[in-house]
């Protein structure tokens, strides 16, 4: 480009002005073209998201402490009677001396290393956390349920099928009722013998009167 012309046809005012504006443009670009090529404007990641590191609190307050639990817990789970006592104690050791809060289903319910709950009743189930905080960090414990037994489950004997009294005896009245059949069968063979032989003696007599 040619230098800047402000001398024809412009009023003093306009002549300040378009200096200035000529002055402001020399410095930004001169100043943007000693930055660092990492401070530069980049067009091609320009609306892209800004990654910012986590500060290390934050990271800690995401770590979910163990709890020390009796009865024991399975899985963060504590399975329990009612009218039974259930303790949760904090462990993790922190420096200085944290101040310990309790929750129940996001409520506060206790301070102090131990939780004991005694007699637990229905009202008493959910889940409980606590919350150690101290000068320097925050912790949280892992979330605790605590739960009735689960019932166990019988397994179911086939139903036995009962003999009809009708079509099976057993001990003396099937030896009579065998006795009664051998006898009956007997009886009904003898009539028949008797039948045959008398009808062969009939016919004798009348073949003799006849001759």
């Amino acid at each position: 480009r040619g230098p800047l012309d402000v001398s024809s046809g412009h009023t003093p005012t306009w002549r300040k002005l378009l200096l200035t504006g000529a002055l402001l443009t020399s410095c930004t670009c001169s100043a943007f073209s000693e930055l660092p090529f990492s401070a530069q404007l980049n067009t091609l990641t320009e609306g892209a998201s800004v990654h910012l590191p986590v500060p290390g609190r934050l990271e800690d307050s995401l770590q979910l402490m163990p709890l020390k639990t009796f009865p024991a817990a399975i899985r963060v789970v504590i399975q329990s009677e009612l009218n039974y006592s259930v303790i949760l104690q904090w462990v993790v050791t922190m420096d200085p001396e944290p101040v310990l809060s309790w929750t129940f289903n996001g409520v506060p319910c206790g301070m102090g290393e131990k939780l004991f709950i005694r007699r637990l009743s229905r009202e008493q189930l959910g889940t409980y956390m606590c919350i150690a905080t101290n000068s320097k960090k925050q912790l949280v414990s892992e979330p605790v349920t605590i739960s009735l037994p689960k019932p166990i489950m019988q397994p179911t004997e086939a139903e036995s099928m009962e003999p009809d009294p009708t079509l099976s005896l057993s001990g003396g009245s099937a030896i009579g009722l065998l006795a009664a059949g051998i006898l009956g069968a007997g009886a009904l063979i003898a009539g028949m013998c008797f039948t045959i032989i008398q009808s062969l003696r009939t016919d004798r007599q009348r073949i003799g009167i006849c001759s």
